[in-house]
């Protein structure tokens, strides 16, 4: 009878592997943690891309040859919401100065997809399903289209600008490969976009046109041949050709008059050199 209050309290203290100041310095500790990491991250965590294998599908580009036709858009809108729609398309034909126009869709980032980091609800994931690396958008958790915020932070974190927004339902437009069989690659009617071509890392749509336009530059002025003396360059002689008398605006050796051609007349003329007015 002695030893059972010492039995009982042997079995209240066993269980108990953790002492009372342990608790209160643990607890502190992850208070101190969750103000210095912020509420939002602790409560919601963030989920990371997994690493899927090589896609076993991808759009090539060889935006060199592409001459801006948009098929590829209207292929895609149609497919995808059954209307010609260019701005509702999950590929984008960028145009900038001089006419440099070229398709931007997703790049299959996978395991390194800046947009599914980015997403502050888990709303992105890369979906591994078929072996394409493509982005799977869940549209209740998504902030735009359960709460009807402005959350574009998919957009803005994505490298290569492959994120656009439906105009109406307000979900991100990301390209899924139409599940294995790409309508745009099928319009395209040059080989701008193709199935396992030349595959592109993500690159800021400004990058890839300014690599582009030096193609369309003109060259520098000072390096193109001279022309001769023309309108408000007219030689010390006179005001018209050279060889011209300075009485005169006419052909040479004919009475000043106000006439282009002939004297007092306006047409050229057969045979008539054409000597430019003075301006």
């Amino acid at each position: 009878m002695a030893n059972k209050p010492q039995d009982e309290k042997t079995v209240e203290v066993q269980p108990q592997r953790v002492s009372r100041r342990e608790m209160i310095v643990g607890a502190g500790v992850g208070v101190a943690g969750l103000v210095a990491g912020g509420a939002v991250a602790a409560v919601i965590p963030r989920r990371k891309a997994p690493s899927p294998p090589v896609p076993d599908l991808w759009i090539g580009r060889n935006i060199a040859e592409c001459t801006g036709c948009r098929l590829c858009q209207v292929a895609c809108s149609q497919i995808k919401e059954q209307k010609v729609q260019p701005a509702i398309a999950r590929v984008t034909v960028w145009q900038y100065y001089p006419g440099v126009e070229f398709p931007v869709a997703c790049y299959q980032c996978g395991d390194e997809a800046k947009c599914v980091e980015a997403c502050p609800t888990q709303a992105l994931e890369v979906d591994t399903s078929k072996k394409l690396n493509t982005i799977k958008i869940d549209t209740k958790l998504c902030l735009r289209t359960a709460k009807g915020g402005d959350c574009v932070l998919c957009q803005e974190k994505c490298p290569g600008t492959a994120v656009s927004f439906h105009p109406k339902t307000r979900e991100p437009l990301i390209c899924d490969l139409c599940g294995g069989d790409p309508e745009c690659v099928k319009a395209c009617p040059s080989t701008t976009i193709s199935t396992k071509g030349v595959r592109m890392a993500a690159v800021a749509p400004s990058e890839i046109a300014a690599g582009l336009s030096m193609a369309y530059n003109f060259p520098d002025p000072k390096l193109m041949p001279q022309r001769p003396a023309g309108r408000g360059e007219a030689p010390p002689a006179g005001r018209g050709a050279p060889g011209a008398p300075p009485a005169g605006r006419g052909m040479p050796g004919m009475p000043a008059g106000r006439g282009r051609g002939p004297a007092e007349g306006r047409g050229r003329g057969r045979g008539a050199e054409y000597v430019p007015p003075d301006r």
